[in-house]
């Protein structure tokens, strides 16, 4: 007898992204032997004591290095790309929650208007 597949969304999922991306992934290789903290101390006078938070230097750096290893040229696609890969969401920190979807949305904003995504490519 043929089984069959019915589509149904649960309301809670409950998965670890750690538990999800494979020890041999290449964004695992790179989080244990690549420290991109550096990019603070090398942007923090760029960075203005008051005023709105700014999104992560190295949040930022992250995506952008997610974008060149995978081959994505448009920083917008990258944002939509980024809500569908758990290793790309583990990498980066942002996770499920809906804070981080603020993140994410702070981001788009920056894209958009390019602040900050240059200052980051400069450092690199």
């Amino acid at each position: 007898m043929m089984g069959q597949h019915s589509r149904s969304e649960a309301l809670f999922y409950y998965l670890r992204l750690e538990d999800q991306v494979p020890e041999s992934h290449l964004l695992r290789l790179i989080e244990k032997h690549i420290s991109v903290a550096f990019v603070r101390e090398k942007l923090k006078d760029s960075y203005s004591e008051t005023g709105r938070p700014s999104i992560d230097p190295e949040l930022l750096l992250r995506i952008l290095l997610i974008g060149y290893l995978y081959g994505v040229t448009s920083e917008r696609k990258l944002v939509e790309e980024l809500r569908m890969h758990l290793a790309w969401r583990w990498f980066t920190g942002l996770g499920f929650d809906p804070r981080d979807s603020a993140s994410l949305h702070v981001l788009e904003e920056s894209v958009r208007t390019f602040s900050g995504v240059e200052t980051v490519r400069a450092v690199v």
